[in-house]
C-alpha cells in the first residue's frame, strides 16, 4: 500500500530543524547525531533529507498503518544516500482525523 495522498505530503521545516536534526533537542539530538555521523546530513543541508522524504512519500510502500485518536499513522522505510554514506531511514507520517494530507511526525536512521 502506498501513502495516501503522498504527493501532497508535508515536511515542516521546524520538524527537521528543531527536532530531527537539532543536536541540542533532548530527544531529537540522538537522531541528529546519527544523521550527521552516518549520512553527513545536518541543519545546513536539511534539503537533502526533505527531498528524500517527499520522494519516499510518493514512491515507497507503507509497512505499517495504525488508527489513533489523532488520525491515521503510517510508517515506511527507505534507503537514503547522504554526502558520506547510505542508510535505511524510518519515516512516520500522520493524516489527521479531519485532514487528508500526510504530515511527517518523525524520521530516524534505522
Amino acid at each position: 500500500m502506498k501513502l495516501p495522498n503522498g504527493d501532497q505530503a508535508i515536511v515542516e521545516d521546524g520538524k527537521l530543524r528543531n527536532y530531527v536534526l537539532n543536536p541540542m533537542h533532548p530527544v531529537g539530538r540522538h537522531h541528529a547525531f546519527l544523521f550527521q555521523k552516518l549520512l553527513g546530513i545536518h541543519i545546513a543541508n536539511l534539503e537533502i533529507l526533505r527531498k528524500a522524504l517527499l520522494t519516499a512519500a510518493v514512491s515507497e510502500s507503507v509497512s505499517r498503518d495504525t488508527a489513533t485518536v489523532f488520525g491515521h499513522k503510517y510508517e515506511m522505510s527507505f534507503q537514503l544516500c547522504g554526502p558520506v554514506g547510505s542508510k535505511i531511514i524510518r519515516a512516520v507520517w500522520m493524516i489527521d482525523e479531519a485532514g487528508d494530507r500526510p504530515r511527517l511526525i518523525t524520521c530516524f536512521v534505522e
